[in-house]
C-alpha cells in the first residue's frame, strides 16, 4: 500500500489496498494526489474505496447497465471537489450510491446552475422553495417524457436526495434545514402524483361538483393533508408520509367519456390512483410509504371523506390522540382552501382554553403502549427495546409527546404555541416560560442528536430503521458518521461514546418527561367524589381542594360572588381559569397564593377588566406578588441596576425588570389609580431606561467599554416615545444620528450597534420582549443607511423631506447616547424647518395631499373587509375627523407658527410644548390666538377630542393587549366603557355617539385650520 495511505485505518486494508491499485491506472493525477487526503476524512473509508472503484470501473459486469462516460472522468479532473462530493457520498449511503453507479452523470448536475445566470455552488449552498422544486421538475419531466410516471417521480426524488445528503453531511444544513428540504420535496412529488391522476380521472368523468344554497355551482376539489414528520415539515430520508384524503362537498361530477359519477365516488378513485402512483416500486424504488391509518376512523374509515362529514367527527367521535395528532397536521398538496378551512375549524378541538386533562391522559397512555408494542415486538433481543432512537423511553417520541402535550394545554390561550414544528415548539414554550431555560436546553440538544443518528441509520440503506446496530465495527461506523472520533484523552471508541451520549440523553429526557407530566397529572380523588360540570369547578379545582385547600375555597367565594350572566363574569371565570393553569405548575407560586388566599379576589378583579392582565399574569405567575401590593411600591422605581452581570444575563435582567413594571402600571391603570396620561409617561419612563440599558449593554458587545453620553452617536427618538405617549403595544420610533466630525469610515462599528439595539429590544425571549423599534422613519426610510450623520439629517430636511416627515420630525426627542449631540441636532433641523415649511399655504397643500392618501387607503382596506360593510362607521384614528387630524392640526400650527416664532426669537422651544399631545394644545393656547392660531374655543374641542381618542385607544389597549382603530365590538364594550368611565371621561350619551361628535367637530376644524389655509 501507497505510504500516503497507510495512516488511515481500513477496515480491509488487503481489499483497499487493491482497489488503490485499480484507482492509480484510472485516476488524472490531480485527482490520485488529493485521494490520501479525502478518504482520511470519511467515516467509512472501505465503502467510499469499493464504490469509486465500481463507478470508474472501465467494464460494466453483468447487469451493469453502462461504463462511466469518459465526459464523467473529464469533468472531476476540472472540478476536483465534485471527487470529493462523491466519496462523502459513498461513505454515508449505500442506496445513494448505487444511483451514482448507474447514473454516473448525476455528479455533474449536482456542481450546474439549474437556471440561467445562477452560481453552480447556489445547487448545495441554498435551500430550494418549493417553487424551485416545481420548476425544476417540469423541465426534469420534458426530458424524461417517454419514462412512466413513477419512474419519474422516483428519479427526480433520487437526484434531489443527493443534494440535499450532501447538505446535511457536509455540515452545509442544520437538521431544521435538511428536514424542511425533504419536507419541501415530499409536496412537490404530491402535487405533482395528484395532478398526473386528476387529468386521467377528469377525461373520463370531468369536474367534480358542487351546489352551494343560493343553487350556484361550484368545482370541488381534493385536499391531501399531511400528518406525523411530514405535516411538521420534520420528514426523515425514510418516513412513512400519513396522508389524509379530504374533499369540499359531496356533489355529481360535469360528465366526461365515461359519463358522470358523485363526487365521493370520483375522489375516492382519484386517491387510489394518487396513492398507487406513490406506492408503485419500479427500478428507482418506491416513491414513498404511505400510512392512512391517522385519517377519521382509522383502517375501517373511508379513503376519502367529505370536509362536513370529517369536522363532524373530529366534533363529536374524534379520541383525544386523534385530535393531538391534529397538532401537525397541514396542506401539503391539492386545494389548498379546503384544507385551511378545516384546520381553523379544528384548532378549538385540538387547543382548549380549560385545563385539558384528557391531553396528559392521551400522552401517558400513548407512552405505555408505546412500551408495550416495543418490547413486544422485540420479544428476547433486549438490545431493539434499548436502543431505539425513536421509541425507546426518553426517545424521539417522547419528546415529541412532551412538547405536544405542553402545547395543548397552553395553547388553547396563546395561538403562537401552535406550532407544528417540534423545535419551534420547544423553543416557544422556553420563550413563554413553560420550560425552563435548562429542560429546554436538554430536550433541544437529545431532540437534535437522537434525529442526527435517525438519519445516518436510514441514509446507509434507504430503510425505516430506529435500532442501533449490535455488531461492533457497524456501530463504530455509524458513530464517525454523526460526528463522533476516537476520544484523544482516554482513548474511548466511537461506538462507546455513542452509546455514552444516548444513554445520557435518554435519561435526560425520560427525568424531564416524567416530571413534567406528573405535575400535571391531578391525584387521584376521593371515593365519591363528584365531578362538576363547570369548567373553573372542573379537574383544576378538584386538584386545588386536594393540594392547596384555601386558594379554592377563595375561587369559589371569588366566582360565586360575582353577578351571574353579566359579560364580565365570564371573562373573570375564563381569566382565573387561565392564570391557575399556569400557576398551579409552580410550586412555589402556589405556597404563596396558599399563604396569602384573599389575592385571588384581587386576581379576579383585575383578570375581569383585562385580557392582557390575563395573558401577563399567566404567561408569568411568578410575578403573583403585584396582587399583593395596591400601591405597587415594590414594582416601582428605576430599573435593576446591571453592572457586573454578564451581557445575556443581564439583558434578561432589564427584560424581566420591564416586564415587572409593565404588569404594575397596567394594574395600576385597571384599578384606576392613574390617569391614561400618568400611565404613558410611566410606560415611557420605562421605555426609557430599558433602552439606555440595552443600548449600554449592545456597547458592550460591540464596542467594548465606551463613554456612550460623549460618544459620537445620540439616539432620537419619534412617534409616541418622543412624545411621552408610549402605551401597552407601542412600537419605539428611533433615528440614530452620529457626530458630523465622524468619518464614514468610522461609522461601521456605531451601525453594528444600532442594528445590535435594535435587534436586542425587539427579540422574543424567555423573559419577554422590551418593544419592536422601528427605524424607517429616518431620512429615505428603509432605504436610508441606519446610521446618519447630523450633517446628512439637516441637509435631507433642507431639500428632500416632505411635509409629513416634518410633521413628524416634530416629536424628535434625544433618548439614548450622546443626549447634548441629539439635542443640538434637533435643534439645527427645528431650525431649517421653520425655514422651509413655513409657508401656510404650501404646507397645507402637502399636508392635505397626504391627509387623503391616508384616508383613501384606510377606506379601500375597509371596504375590502366585507364583515365590515359601513367602511367608516366606529373608526376614530385614520379616518376623516380623527386622531391623525388632530395631529395634522398640531403639527400645521407649529410648524407654522410656534417654530418660526422661536427660532426668531431667539428662544426655543419650552419642554412642555413638545410633550405630550394634551401639553402641545395647552402651549398653543397659552401663547395666544395671535401666535398660535388658535382660539380658545378650539383649543377646548382639540382637549376633548384628543383626551377622547387617546383615552378610549389606551382602554382597548389594556381589554385587549392590542391597538385597534375602530370602536370595540359590543362583546368588549362594556369593559372598555367602564374603565373610560374610572377615568373620568364624561360619555353621557354612550361611547359611539361620543365619537361621531367628536369626529365631525374635529373634521370641522381641521377644514378651519389646514384647508381654509389652502392657496
Amino acid at each position: 500500500m501507497h505510504a500516503a495511505f497507510s495512516s488511515i485505518a481500513f477496515a480491509e486494508p488487503d481489499r483497499a489496498e487493491g482497489n488503490l491499485a485499480l484507482l492509480e491506472q484510472q485516476l488524472p493525477g490531480n485527482l490520485w494526489a488529493t485521494l490520501p487526503a479525502l478518504l482520511a476524512q470519511l467515516p467509512d473509508p472501505d465503502s467510499a474505496l469499493n464504490y469509486l472503484e465500481r463507478y470508474l470501473r472501465p467494464d460494466a459486469e453483468p447487469g451493469e447497465s453502462r461504463a462511466p462516460f469518459a465526459r464523467t472522468v473529464a469533468y472531476l479532473k476540472q472540478h476536483p471537489a465534485a471527487l470529493h462530493h462523491l466519496l462523502v457520498i459513498f461513505s454515508y449511503s449505500r442506496f445513494l450510491s448505487e444511483t451514482l453507479v448507474q447514473q454516473p452523470e448525476l455528479i455533474t448536475w449536482l456542481h450546474r446552475p439549474t437556471r440561467r445566470g445562477q452560481d453552480p455552488a447556489d445547487n448545495l449552498d441554498r435551500i430550494k422553495s418549493p417553487e424551485d422544486l416545481h420548476e425544476e421538475f417540469a423541465r426534469f419531466a420534458v426530458v424524461s417524457h417517454q419514462q412512466a410516471p413513477a419512474v419519474v417521480l422516483a428519479r427526480f426524488k433520487r437526484r434531489e436526495y443527493l443534494r440535499i445528503t450532501l447538505r446535511d453531511v457536509l455540515g452545509l444544513s442544520t437538521l431544521a434545514e435538511t428536514t424542511l428540504e425533504l419536507s419541501h420535496l415530499a409536496d412537490v412529488l404530491l402535487e405533482r402524483a395528484l395532478r398526473i391522476s386528476e387529468q386521467h380521472l377528469q377525461n373520463a368523468y370531468g369536474t367534480p361538483q358542487f351546489t352551494d344554497a343560493a343553487g350556484n355551482r361550484h368545482a370541488a376539489r381534493l385536499a391531501i393533508l399531511s400528518l406525523g414528520k411530514l405535516g411538521g415539515q420534520e420528514l426523515n430520508y425514510s418516513s412513512d408520509i400519513d396522508l389524509m384524503f379530504l374533499y369540499g362537498r359531496d356533489g355529481e361530477t360535469s360528465g366526461g367519456s365515461q359519463g358522470t359519477t358523485t363526487n365521493a365516488e370520483y375522489f375516492a378513485r382519484l386517491a387510489q390512483a394518487v396513492l398507487k402512483l406513490i406506492t408503485e416500486v419500479t427500478p428507482e424504488g418506491a416513491l414513498f410509504r404511505v400510512d392512512l391509518r391517522l385519517r377519521p376512523q382509522g383502517s375501517e374509515g373511508d379513503l376519502t371523506t367529505s370536509l362536513p362529514a370529517a369536522l363532524e367527527y373530529y366534533r363529536h367521535r374524534a379520541r383525544e390522540w386523534e385530535l393531538q395528532m391534529l397538532i401537525k397536521a397541514r396542506c401539503s398538496a391539492g386545494d389548498v382552501e379546503v384544507g385551511r378551512c378545516f384546520l381553523r375549524e379544528v384548532q378549538p378541538l385540538v387547543y382548549r382554553r380549560e385545563f385539558n386533562l384528557g391531553a396528559v391522559k392521551a400522552v401517558l397512555n400513548a407512552r405505555q403502549e408505546i412500551a408495550r408494542d416495543l418490547q413486544r415486538r422485540a420479544g428476547a433481543a433486549s438490545h431493539a427495546a434499548e436502543w431505539n432512537v425513536k421509541l425507546s423511553p426518553g426517545g424521539i417520541r417522547d419528546i415529541e409527546f412532551l412538547t405536544q402535550c405542553l402545547q395543548r394545554l397552553y395553547g388553547g390561550s396563546d395561538a403562537w404555541l401552535r406550532s407544528n414544528s417540534t423545535l419551534v415548539a420547544l423553543q416557544r414554550l422556553h420563550d413563554k416560560g413553560h420550560l425552563s431555560g435548562r429542560d429546554f436546553f436538554r430536550l433541544g440538544a437529545a431532540y437534535q442528536f437522537l434525529r442526527r443518528v435517525e438519519h445516518r441509520l436510514q441514509l446507509r440503506d434507504g430503510l425505516q430503521r430506529h435500532t442501533l446496530p449490535q455488531a461492533a465495527a457497524a456501530l463504530d461506523r455509524l458513530a464517525r458518521r454523526c460526528g463522533i472520533e476516537a476520544a484523544p484523552l482516554d482513548g474511548r471508541a466511537p461506538a462507546e461514546q455513542l452509546l455514552h451520549r444516548l444513554s445520557q440523553y435518554f435519561a435526560d429526557v425520560r427525568e424531564i418527561y416524567d416530571r413534567m407530566l406528573s405535575l400535571r397529572t391531578p391525584s387521584p380523588l376521593p371515593a365519591g367524589q363528584e365531578v362538576e360540570g363547570d369548567p373553573v369547578s372542573g379537574a383544576l379545582l378538584r386538584r386545588l381542594r386536594l393540594e392547596y385547600p384555601a386558594v379554592a375555597q377563595e375561587v369559589e367565594k371569588s366566582v360565586n360572588s360575582r353577578v351571574a350572566g353579566r359579560a364580565e363574569d365570564g371573562y373573570a371565570r375564563r381569566g382565573l381559569l387561565h392564570f391557575l393553569s399556569s400557576a398551579v405548575l409552580d410550586p412555589a407560586v402556589m405556597a404563596q397564593l396558599e399563604s396569602h388566599p384573599e389575592w385571588i379576589a384581587r386576581a379576579t378583579e383585575i383578570l375581569a377588566r383585562s385580557d392582557l392582565a390575563a395573558e401577563m399574569l399567566s404567561r408569568h405567575p411568578e410575578e403573583v406578588a403585584v396582587l399583593a401590593d395596591p400601591g405597587l411600591a415594590g414594582f416601582r422605581g428605576p430599573l435593576r441596576a446591571i453592572s457586573g452581570a454578564d451581557v445575556e444575563n443581564a439583558l434578561a435582567a432589564v427584560r424581566v425588570g420591564y416586564r415587572r413594571g409593565v404588569l404594575a402600571t397596567v394594574v395600576r391603570a385597571l384599578f384606576g389609580v392613574t390617569q391614561p396620561f400618568e400611565t404613558f409617561q410611566a410606560l415611557t419612563r420605562l421605555a426609557e431606561e430599558a433602552l439606555g440599558q440595552a443600548l449600554e449593554l449592545a456597547a458592550r458587545e460591540v464596542l467594548g467599554t465606551v463613554d456612550l453620553a460623549s460618544g459620537p452617536l445620540a439616539v432620537l427618538a419619534l412617534g409616541r416615545l418622543g412624545t411621552g405617549e408610549m402605551d401597552i403595544g407601542s412600537d419605539a420610533d428611533l433615528i440614530f444620528v452620529v457626530d458630523v466630525h465622524l468619518a464614514a469610515e468610522h461609522r461601521e462599528p456605531w451601525r453594528r450597534l444600532a442594528e445590535r439595539l435594535v435587534q436586542v429590544a425587539g427579540s422574543h425571549t424567555r423573559e419577554g420582549l422590551l418593544f419592536p423599534v422601528d427605524a424607517r422613519l429616518r431620512p429615505r426610510g428603509s432605504e436610508g443607511e441606519i446610521v446618519q450623520s447630523a450633517g446628512y439629517l439637516r441637509s435631507y430636511f433642507r431639500t428632500e423631506a416632505e411635509a409629513w416627515e416634518a410633521a413628524t420630525f416634530l416629536k424628535a426627542r434625544p433618548v439614548a447616547g450622546n443626549l447634548a449631540l441629539g439635542a443640538e441636532a434637533v435643534r439645527q433641523v427645528y431650525a431649517i424647518l421653520a425655514e422651509r415649511f413655513s409657508s401656510p399655504g404650501e404646507l397645507a397643500r402637502q399636508m392635505a395631499q397626504t391627509r387623503e392618501r391616508l384616508e383613501k387607503a384606510h377606506l379601500e382596506i375597509a371596504g375590502a373587509d366585507g364583515a365590515r360593510a359601513s367602511g367608516t362607521k366606529g373608526d376614530f384614528k385614520k379616518i376623516s375627523g380623527g386622531y391623525y387630524d388632530v395631529e395634522y392640526i398640531l403639527a400645521f400650527l407649529f410648524l407654522t407658527r410656534v417654530l418660526p416664532g422661536s427660532v426668531e426669537s431667539g428662544r426655543p422651544l419650552r419642554p412642555e410644548s413638545r410633550g405630550h399631545v394634551l401639553r402641545q394644545i395647552a402651549a398653543l393656547e397659552s401663547a395666544g390666538t395671535e401666535a398660535s392660531g388658535l382660539t380658545t374655543a378650539q383649543a377646548q374641542i382639540l382637549r376633548a377630542a384628543a383626551l377622547l381618542y387617546r383615552s378610549l385607544d389606551h382602554a382597548l389597549r389594556l381589554v385587549t393587549g392590542r391597538p385597534s382603530n375602530q370602536l370595540p365590538e359590543p362583546a368588549l364594550a362594556e369593559r372598555v366603557t367602564r374603565l373610560l368611565q374610572g377615568w373620568g371621561l364624561p360619555l353621557p350619551e354612550g361611547l359611539e355617539p361620543a365619537v361621531e361628535s367628536a369626529r365631525h367637530q374635529i373634521r370641522a376644524l381641521y377644514e378651519q385650520i389646514v384647508l381654509a389655509a389652502l392657496p
